[in-house]
């Protein structure tokens, strides 16, 4: 059993370490998002878009909300998170990497049952993949927010 203060030194040392150059999907090396970034939990490719989003003149808490809850978000049973919700027009954004979106059948099932939920409380959703999050981001949040994104969770 780790205690609480063993596993604080564990942190600890692990945010000592020098962090790794992040790669994308084809191995590219991809500069790293701020430290104050990786704190808050996001990856690269959210923070990329979040950059676009910023550079649309969007801001976040007024234009977006990232990370945004829905239905009780990870905790409650049906809820959801979404990684930008757009106040006007209604319209959650969600980062999709390989990694976490197109592993597995039930990962997929999984990104379908979020998004009719979703979209039946009137939010229409689309999808960026890691690469063109980090390869083209404004255009991707543009093409997001014009509706000529991507439809569907990554592997469908």
């Amino acid at each position: 059993m780790v205690t609480v203060g063993a596993s604080r030194r564990i942190r600890q040392r692990r945010s000592a370490r020098p962090r790794e150059p992040y790669r994308d999907v084809l191995g590219r090396q991809v500069p790293l998002a701020p430290e104050w970034w990786q704190q808050i939990g996001g990856s690269e490719p959210e923070y990329y878009i979040y950059k676009a989003l910023q550079r649309r003149g969007l801001s976040e808490g007024v234009d977006f909300t990232y990370q945004s809850k829905q239905g009780g978000g990870r905790i409650q049973r049906g809820g959801a998170i979404v990684d930008f919700l757009l106040v006007n027009p209604r319209v959650g954004i969600n980062v999709q990497s390989l990694y976490y979106h197109a592993r597995t059948s039930d990962q997929r099932s999984h990104d379908n049952i979020v998004r009719a939920m979703l979209e039946g409380s009137g939010i229409r959703v689309e999808y960026i993949s890691e690469e063109q999050a980090i390869n083209s981001p404004d255009e991707a949040v543009e093409n997001a927010i014009a509706g000529i994104g991507g439809k569907g969770p990554i592997g469908l």
